[in-house]
């Protein structure tokens, strides 16, 4: 690949989801308007919830690929240009939080970590994997661009009649953000899905958990680096079985199912937090709401994990801090708003679930 196309790809891949993000931060959550990685997580998962409201209407009528890239595309670029312009006095402040991580980071656990998530990057970027699921996945996002429709036909027999017309994959159509990617960076799906999709999402399981972790040890540097060394042990060893997390997330992370173990629903957690820091504000509650709805988009199991782990959250949570000696005082109303407010942050996977059942 030559310069100008790597660079091409970086900015579809990183540079527009941080843009994203960094709106939605600087709108949303105005405290984490400089947090980068955070902008980066934000960005992707808005992407897949862009890509769940305009897909899922336009493969029922019965619409084009083509136009669903255009419509994505004007909905991303704009996005973008007015993130450039409502973030452009503030690139002093985005300097200066780089600048300021790197003086308090422990730079040998940086380089210990970039090394080991490298690592894990390296066998899919060299070598390949074969599975049986891309059968699914890589053979929708082909046969999406191929014969420019949304699934229409088949990805496994050619027909008008199959596995494609099941709710299942129609509501959570993830094989679409492999084809839309492709289309960009004009690269057959296979490359696209087996190679420069965990370059991208490898990346992002970990940069999840450093914000977590750095949410969990109030800043502490050290223990957020240790915390993911243990993170990246666990990963490459954790091989132990062809169902766990671990091994979706290093064989198969261009999988929607794989995509929402290991970046939806450490996601959740992590909004959670957020929004609890924030006393469940509007714009705090607005980006959980919006990561609900991408974990719709990953697979049809995204109606159901997410809302789930949500709610035993936000339940255990909140009971926690019940005052049951005085059931009905100011604290515990609050309890019961926040609990609300989870609620109707999962209404995406509500809504979906309801299609999918009486649709």
């Amino acid at each position: 690949m030559g310069l100008y196309r790597t660079i091409y790809t970086g900015a579809i891949l990183f540079v527009i989801p941080v843009l994203i993000g960094l709106l939605v931060l600087r709108i949303f959550l105005s405290k984490e308007k400089n947090n980068l990685v955070l902008a980066f997580i934000v960005g992707i998962i808005s992407e897949f919830a862009i890509c769940e409201l305009i897909s899922v209407p336009m493969i029922h009528y019965g619409k084009s690929f083509t136009g669903l890239m255009k419509l994505y595309t004007i909905i991303v670029a704009s996005l973008s240009i007015v993130s450039v312009i409502v973030n452009i006095f503030n690139i002093k402040g985005i300097f200066k939080g780089i600048g300021r991580f790197l003086k308090e980071v422990p730079k040998i656990l940086l380089i210990l970590t970039i090394i080991l998530v490298m690592l894990q990057v390296y066998p899919l970027v060299k070598y390949m994997h074969e599975d049986g699921d891309d059968a699914t996945y890589v053979a929708t996002a082909t046969t999406a661009i191929q014969t420019n429709t949304l699934y229409k036909y088949s990805a496994q027999t050619g027909s008008e009649e199959g596995e494609h017309l099941a709710a299942r994959y129609r509501l959570g159509p993830f094989p679409l953000y492999i084809a839309i990617v492709s289309d960009l960076i004009k690269m057959h799906p296979a490359i696209t899905a087996h190679t420069i999709l965990p370059i991208v999402f490898i990346p992002l399981a970990y940069m999840i958990y450093a914000v977590f972790a750095n949410k969990l040890f109030d800043g502490d540097k050290k223990k957020v680096f240790t915390f993911l060394l243990i993170m990246c042990i666990l990963h490459i060893w954790g091989n132990y079985s062809v169902r766990t997390n671990f091994t979706f997330l290093l064989f198969r992370i261009w999988q929607g199912k794989a995509v929402l173990a290991n970046i939806i629903i450490p996601a959740v957690w992590l909004m959670f937090i957020i929004a609890e820091e924030n006393d469940f504000k509007f714009g705090s509650c607005l980006i959980l709401f919006i990561t609900i709805l991408g974990g719709v988009f990953t697979t049809t199991m995204g109606i159901a994990l997410p809302p789930i782990v949500l709610m035993s959250l936000s339940l255990i949570y909140e009971l926690s801090k019940v005052k049951y000696n005085d059931l009905i005082n100011k604290e515990n109303l609050i309890r019961i708003k926040n609990l609300v407010l989870c609620f109707i942050c999962c209404l995406p996977a509500i809504f979906y679930g309801g299609i999918y059942f009486f649709g």
